[in-house]
């Protein structure tokens, strides 16, 4: 069985919304970084910057 990563990012910027939280932090693949350039364009989100965490990038945008 293989990882959802769209699912798990629109998860986890649906549950960030829901609980009022401010931040959102998804790992950073190919298919999450497009989806999230397309969700800043749309403005469903303010801003995004990548983050580096003991040898694994994340994405960390403001809701």
């Amino acid at each position: 069985m293989g990882k959802d990563t769209i699912a798990d990012l629109l998860t986890s910027i649906r549950n960030a919304d829901m609980n009022k939280k401010g931040t959102v932090r998804v790992v950073s693949t190919n298919i999450t970084k497009n989806i999230v350039k397309i969700l800043l364009r749309e403005g469903f989100i303010e801003s995004v910057w990548k983050h580096q965490e003991n040898n694994r990038y994340f994405l960390v945008s403001n809701l």
